[in-house]
């Protein structure tokens, strides 16, 4: 895995604010100069762990599409991608439906009743299309 620069995203918060010591949780110690609180001055700001961020989205697709669905109106992308003629002059149509969790092609053929094809991988759609699965 490639270095990356390390991210940090800062947490809206009221500036300045008074916390409860997050070392002696209010029973006064040298850290909160035995105040049991202490004073906030600066934005928090945490450092993102990428991998633990794919893992969360990876573990929560579902859930996370729905939100951003609902939150943002995130909804699947379906487009015609091509049309184009295979072996023996079969015309077909390729429909890309891309979303949150990956994409798919569809190949419907237009000149004569046939199932619809379904390719996971653009070497699968991309080898259909020299006519290897004709």
């Amino acid at each position: 895995m490639g270095n990356h620069k390390a991210v940090t995203i800062q947490f809206p918060a009221p500036l300045p604010a008074e916390i409860l010591c997050p070392i002696c949780e209010g029973n006064k110690c040298k850290v909160c100069d035995m105040t049991g609180k202490m004073k906030l001055v600066v934005d928090a700001k945490v450092p993102i762990q990428r991998n633990l961020i794919v893992k969360y989205v990876s573990n929560n697709l579902e859930q996370i599409a729905l939100e951003l669905s609902r939150n943002y109106g995130l909804v699947p992308e379906v487009n015609t991608e091509e049309v184009f003629e295979c072996n023996e002059k079969r015309q077909y149509e390729i429909v890309k439906i891309s979303s949150l969790g990956g994409v798919i092609w569809i190949a419907n053929r237009l000149d004569d009743l046939e199932s619809p094809r379904y390719f996971t991988t653009l070497k699968e759609l991309t080898r259909f299309k020299e006519g290897w699965f004709t």
